[in-house]
């Protein structure tokens, strides 16, 4: 069987190099949460790039570890809590944070729901193009 190969030129070379090559700082951040992923993943801006870290609440100041760097944005761990929300309960799951089934549960009933509906509609107007006239009571 032949062997076929092909030869790069730099600027392309350069270009993916830089993509896969991306060093991982592993030193724990200060970070503040904005606000929440339709996964429940808190939102983070650091240094201007956008960083999801899992179990983190909106109004939350957090430390948090880098674990995977991609080009338009970073996902974290949540290391420590400095400043909690108001809103953060305690998970009522045994298995909270091992399973990944119940990743809201460190949000009161009240506040999944909100996230839920603004999730959806959010979905709505960006893929659907569709603003609802009226919504029903959740």
């Amino acid at each position: 069987m032949a062997r076929l190969t092909a030869t790069v030129g730099p600027a392309i070379s350069n270009k993916f190099e830089s993509i896969t090559s991306m060093a991982i700082n592993r030193e724990p951040f200060e970070a503040t949460i904005d606000a929440l992923a339709h996964d429940g993943r808190g939102i983070a801006r650091v240094n201007g790039k956008t960083v999801f870290i899992e179990d983190a609440l909106p109004g939350e100041r957090v430390m948090a570890r880098l674990v995977k760097k991609r080009r338009g944005f970073d996902e974290a761990r949540l290391e420590a809590i400095l400043l909690a929300s108001p809103d953060r309960t305690t998970p009522g799951c045994a298995y909270f944070g091992i399973c990944g089934g119940c990743s809201l549960q460190h949000l009161p009933v009240e506040a999944q729901l909100a996230l839920k509906n603004s999730v959806l509609a959010e979905t709505l107007r960006r893929i659907g193009c569709v603003e609802p006239s009226e919504w029903l009571d959740s």
